[in-house]
């Protein structure tokens, strides 16, 4: 296995074990946030009054949550992209099998795949 490959493979298997770690304190920070709205707390006097401002502390909770999990699924779909620029290819391979395309045509088709090169 050569080295950008197992970076890249590193590079998703943080995705996922981001995403994963961010998926229960999402479902947590969203049945605080529901329940929040759903059954507020009684006042003083047996009245039910909302207080928007008690709701401050849930969101911020919820929203970390929500980046992590898009930082997760960036990771694993376009982890690619930090790959590219963490370790440049000095040298032209497939996109496809990754075989080495030095010495042939800048337009030519892999020996390997047949994919196209670019």
């Amino acid at each position: 296995m050569k080295y950008k490959t197992a970076f890249r493979l590193a590079i998703r298997l943080i995705g996922v074990l981001l995403f994963f770690m961010q998926v229960p304190g999402l479902i947590s920070a969203t049945a605080n946030v529901a329940g929040f709205i759903v059954f507020p707390e009684p006042a003083t006097g047996g009245l039910w009054v909302r207080d928007p401002w008690s709701l401050r502390m849930y969101l911020p909770q919820l929203l970390g949550h929500v980046v992590g999990l898009l930082g997760g699924l960036y990771l694993f779909f376009r982890g690619s992209w930090i790959v590219d620029r963490a370790i440049p290819s000095n040298r032209p391979y497939c996109a496809e099998c990754g075989y080495e395309l030095s010495g042939l045509a800048e337009q030519s088709v892999c020996p390997e795949c047949g994919m196209r090169s670019s």
